[in-house]
């Protein structure tokens, strides 16, 4: 019973040193030797449980898939309606990148194998096409557009924090606070679009915010 423990008190500590690694340098960054060294294990012991570093890399994508979806669940939950949910799960996920080197690492790697996505994406499109059904957008506005407003947003914030040293706290907050410019709509009268002039065809200001 206390090797079992040992091996997995090991395990974990293995997976959050891999989770700093991925996060602070991404999967081809990071090296064995370099998760052995964060988490003070030897090489033997890493290979008892993970022979291969795509193996490691696994079990952290999944920890990071399993807290993300945790979150969305839990902000879908306490919002008042479907567009209000779509800010509270994007701003809950960019808290999450700030806080969680598990979820980091998820986001890190999607970049090579773009599957984290899935662990949000499809809710905020479920959401939006209800915001969409009960009224809540203006009618000009395609749900998908803002499904891809939503990504932009949270991999922007996701950039933001990958360049510093020490993830900011307050990624989150600036996220709510462009949620709240664009839902109001920024411009008075015609808005501009790229490469338009104001006299040319405008897209539509999500209202009601």
């Amino acid at each position: 019973m206390v090797k079992q423990e040992r091996a997995l008190l090991t395990r974990e500590r293995l997976v959050r040193a891999a989770a700093d690694a991925f996060a602070r340098r991404g999967y081809t960054g990071t090296s064995l030797q370099d998760i052995c060294r964060s988490a003070g294990i030897s090489m033997g012991a890493l290979t008892f449980h993970f022979s291969r570093k795509n193996d490691l890399a696994a079990v952290v994508k999944e920890v990071g898939f399993a807290v993300t979806r945790e979150e969305v669940e839990r902000a879908r939950h306490d919002a008042p309606d479907p567009l209000s949910a779509v800010v509270a799960v994007t701003c809950g996920i960019v808290d999450l990148l700030a806080r969680d080197s598990s979820v980091r690492a998820a986001q890190a790697m999607h970049r090579t194998a773009p599957v984290w996505d899935e662990a949000w994406v499809p809710q905020v499109r479920r959401l939006l096409d209800q915001a969409d059904r009960q009224g809540l957008l203006d009618p000009t506005v395609r749900t998908e557009t803002l499904v891809r407003l939503s990504v932009h947003l949270v991999h922007g914030a996701a950039a933001a924090l990958h360049a510093t040293e020490a993830p900011d706290p307050h990624k989150a907050a600036e996220l709510a606070e462009l949620w709240s410019v664009i839902l109001r709509g920024a411009a008075r009268g015609s808005a501009v679009g790229c490469g338009e002039r104001r006299s040319d065809r405008a897209p539509a200001a999500v209202h009601r915010y």
